[in-house]
């Protein structure tokens, strides 16, 4: 390991470049990250085993030699299995313009854009082509420290060259399907952008059965096989995060309970503290006093 290579862990989840950012980091996890957003894509090559990464509700369990690529507006969050453990990841950040100037090169990428990566998050390359993968990384941070004229033309070609491979990746996934089996996986992200779009509606499984003209049980057997949740699981999980997301943006609670889809307060409660190991309350109080801890630092700045 180039250990000149490695970012000391930031908190920020805010871009400062116009194109990317890579980083390279060792370091205790804390155990649990937030549930988060971003307006750029994220790509996060674990190289420890134990951290998990929840992407919509999608839990990926990882390891070195898989890739998790995040669209931007997609919420996510990594968890670590024991709290302590020392984590080695890269972490990339790509401007959404960016990638956009890059499409010349990139037109297979152009058409997951459309498709929005639902549900295909994680990309499990052949072992060659991960090690190229990582040997670009490696290319980038070089070119980071180096930064001479020629830097931001090599930056290009080699984030071009990692989204090619994530591309190959991800068509050869689905690729391969036959023409039912890709009917199946339409059918399933069609029902999982329903959940997504309407928290607020009833979404019993009997209710998308009959609202998709599908039998239960073979609604419930597919969405599983494709997200790895039953509908219902999907649907809870994808409830706690819009609340989490609205409360971490004062949003009030009991607001957060009902905009959610959440009609019993005290089910909201036990579900939103298993989940996030914190009542909704604590996690009101937290987000409101790092606010006004942030006022306070903004006032002593400009004093």
């Amino acid at each position: 390991m180039n250990l000149s290579y490695v970012s000391p862990f930031d908190v920020r989840q805010v871009m400062r470049q116009d194109d990317f950012e890579i980083f390279h980091r060792v370091d205790t996890a804390p155990g649990y990250i937030t549930p988060h957003t971003h307006d750029f894509y994220e790509i996060y090559f674990p190289r420890t085993e134990g951290v998990s990464y929840i992407v919509e509700g999608h839990r990926y369990k990882l390891g070195p030699g898989m890739v998790v690529l995040i669209a931007p507006g997609q919420t996510h969050y990594s968890d670590v299995a024991v709290a302590g453990l020392k984590v080695e990841r890269f972490v990339l950040w790509l401007n959404t313009s960016f990638v956009e100037s890059l499409t010349a090169l990139l037109p297979r990428f152009k058409n997951l854009q459309r498709d929005d990566l639902k549900g295909r998050n994680l990309i499990v390359p052949d072992p060659e082509t991960y090690e190229l993968m990582i040997g670009l990384l490696f290319s980038l941070l070089h070119e980071k420290q180096l930064n001479d004229l020629d830097s931001a033309s090599l930056n290009r070609l080699v984030v071009a060259q990692l989204l090619i491979h994530i591309t190959r990746v991800l068509s050869s996934a689905t690729g391969g399907m036959n023409g039912r089996n890709a009917q199946r996986y339409q059918d399933v992200m069609r029902i999982y952008e329903y959940i997504s779009a309407h928290l607020k509606a009833p979404l019993s499984v009997s209710e998308l059965a009959e609202l998709f003209f599908m039998d239960k049980n073979t609604l419930t057997r597919r969405f599983k096989h494709v997200t790895g949740m039953t509908p219902a699981e999907c649907v809870r999980r994808k409830r706690l995060d819009a609340a989490y997301t609205m409360i971490t943006h004062g949003a009030a609670v009991t607001e957060a309970c009902h905009e959610c889809g959440f009609s019993d307060y005290s089910a909201f409660y036990r579900a939103f503290k298993q989940t996030f190991g914190l009542s909704p309350s604590a996690c009101a109080s937290q987000w409101d006093s790092g606010v006004r801890l942030q006022s306070a630092a903004n006032q002593e700045v400009q004093i």
